[in-house]
């Protein structure tokens, strides 16, 4: 083997700031989980100072975040850095309570979201933003793996260009500790393997891919038994993959891990399948639900009560961010409509208010 040193150098400076929610835990309904932000100067110059958002779901309640000096906003906060080095990533956790059922019920999304500042001069604006969506669970398979999406993707949303994220999570639930641990995983034939980015893991490791074949290894991970309510014994890895150009609306990509601890048998995560839809199927946030529809739309919506017993009080649109876009109230009927035509193409949330004092929460797309 022989060993060739040449320079690089940087012939022009340029910024790219990047952020990414990396889901730690599973949402179980009347318990905390965690997710953890993790933010990068991909820049050729130290980022001096900028701001990091994070939006939780509505209805959650953030109970702790790791990072001090942050400024409290509605359900979330900001947290302003100064110095990020070139190529140097930081990280934040936030862990947030989910409310019992009934306040929720299982298999209901819950979606964060966050975003990076500055973007003026920033060369890649697609990674200023990020969201996780996640299914309430009650029991579960500590090693799992999800995609920060969700189970849906609506098609005209997500081009070749846009990536998916996908998080495997692994814990020692046996009575003694890993020396090693491996995590294979099987690209479906519609994933360009050849995109593979990695945005972080627990641990350190190494990574082989041979086709569309990966595999991490995780040499003397040493990984001890695991403790309730503690990241004792558990970790995870997150990457960023494309789809190869071709897919279509009603495509369903299918992935599946292999977690190996020693030598003992591969433990199967569950496989997640993501699904390409023309339509978004309403996520309901409460028990009781609202009409709205169009979704997605691109001129006017229309939110109806089913329950003739209540009334409209007050509609609210808020962006990804948490800031109010458009408010109607005294609307003292059962439905009303919403002009969204002139508001930008994206990802919504709509709260209304009943004159019960009955408030929901359902996400809305505007093409």
């Amino acid at each position: 083997m022989v060993t060739y040193n040449f320079p690089v150098t940087s012939i022009q400076n340029y910024d790219d700031l990047a952020v990414t929610i990396v889901p730690l835990t599973a949402p179980r309904a009347g318990f905390t989980y965690k997710n953890k932000i993790v933010y990068t100067n991909l820049g050729s110059q130290t980022m001096t100072a900028g701001t990091v958002n994070f939006i939780a779901n509505s209805g959650t309640t953030i109970t702790d975040v790791s990072q001090a000096g942050t400024t409290s906003v509605a359900n979330g906060f900001t947290y302003n850095f100064n110095d990020l080095l070139p190529f140097e990533s930081r990280t934040i956790t936030v862990t947030m309570m989910v409310p019992p059922i009934p306040a929720v019920s299982i298999g209901q999304l819950l979606t964060n979201s966050t975003s990076i500042n500055p973007t003026i001069g920033d060369v890649v604006l697609g990674n200023n933003t990020n969201s996780s969506t996640q299914v309430v669970i009650a029991s579960y398979d500590p090693n799992d793996k999800v995609e920060s999406h969700g189970p849906e993707i609506l098609y005209s949303s997500f081009t070749s260009n846009d990536y998916l994220y996908y998080t495997i999570r692994f814990e020692n639930t046996g009575t003694a500790s890993a020396i090693d641990i491996s995590v294979n995983d099987i690209l479906d034939a519609k994933l360009d393997e050849t995109s593979v980015k990695m945005i972080s893991s627990s641990h350190g490791y190494t990574l082989d891919r041979v086709a569309n074949n990966l595999t991490w290894k995780f040499d003397n991970i040493q990984l001890p038994v695991s403790v309730a309510d503690t990241e004792i014994g558990k970790g995870f890895i997150t990457f960023k993959i494309k789809m190869k150009p071709g897919f279509s609306s009603g495509d369903v990509v299918p992935n599946t891990a292999s977690i190996y601890f020693d030598s003992n048998p591969a433990i199967i995560t569950n496989t997640f399948n993501t699904q390409f839809v023309s339509l978004l199927a309403n996520a309901s946030f409460e028990t009781s639900e609202f009409l709205l529809y169009p979704n997605p739309a691109s001129q006017m919506v229309q939110i109806t009560l089913p329950n003739t017993g209540d009334s409209l009080e007050s509609i609210t649109l808020y962006d990804v961010l948490g800031k109010v876009v458009r408010q109607v109230g005294s609307i003292s009927a059962n439905q009303s409509t919403i002009d969204v035509s002139q508001m930008e193409k994206g990802v919504y949330f709509v709260e209304i208010l009943t004159e019960n004092n009955i408030k929901q929460i359902k996400k809305l797309v505007v093409k």
